[in-house]
């Protein structure tokens, strides 16, 4: 048992409240950007922050919270796919503008409609290159901490960083830079 973690049920409780409350969010984007399906990540996120009840005396403040979660959250949703077949759901499009649009709402469709075709690219690369660019770009975790949530050295994550972005340069014609 960790002398560190909270004792009483009520201190538990909290403190699982307070971590839902900060990394939920992170949580069902994370397991989301590997099911590419919003309700089972919703709830396969659920069961997420049970085992992070149930292993609350387990953390070991080696990590941040943050990445001690989204590890149990990338685990849990490897181990989804693995006893499921995949199921990829349509991206969603941007609607036709229709007439004169403001140069402020058409540059913000055309930044909007930049980042959609980059996040869809990223959604293309092989597994492990898309796990280390979501990691590091989509959750803005550091190098070490994305190495942890992946289980790999911090060397190959920086690998897996620079040939993802080398992939992304050379599908989307060099005109994203990561």
């Amino acid at each position: 048992m960790n002398p560190l973690s909270p004792q009483s049920q009520e201190e538990r409780v909290s403190l699982l409240q307070e971590l839902m409350r900060a990394f939920g969010h992170d949580v069902i984007r994370l397991i989301d950007h590997y099911l590419h399906d919003r309700h089972a990540a919703e709830d396969l996120s659920q069961d997420v922050f049970l085992k992070v009840y149930d292993h609350l005396d387990d953390f070991r403040n080696e990590s941040s919270y943050k990445t001690w979660i989204l590890a149990i959250a990338a685990n849990a949703a490897k181990d989804y796919l693995r006893a499921a077949a995949r199921r990829v759901t349509p991206v969603e499009t941007i609607p036709e503008k229709e007439g004169v649009a403001h140069p402020a709402v058409e540059n913000t469709v055309v930044e909007r409609a930049q980042r959609d075709q980059l996040w869809r690219a990223v959604d293309a690369l092989p597994d492990v290159y898309r796990e280390a660019i979501w990691l590091f770009y989509g959750h803005e975790l550091s190098v070490e901490e994305a190495a942890r949530v992946a289980k790999a050295s911090v060397g190959a994550m920086k690998t897996r960083l620079h040939r993802g972005r080398a992939m992304l340069r050379e599908g989307l014609g060099g005109g994203f830079y990561l």
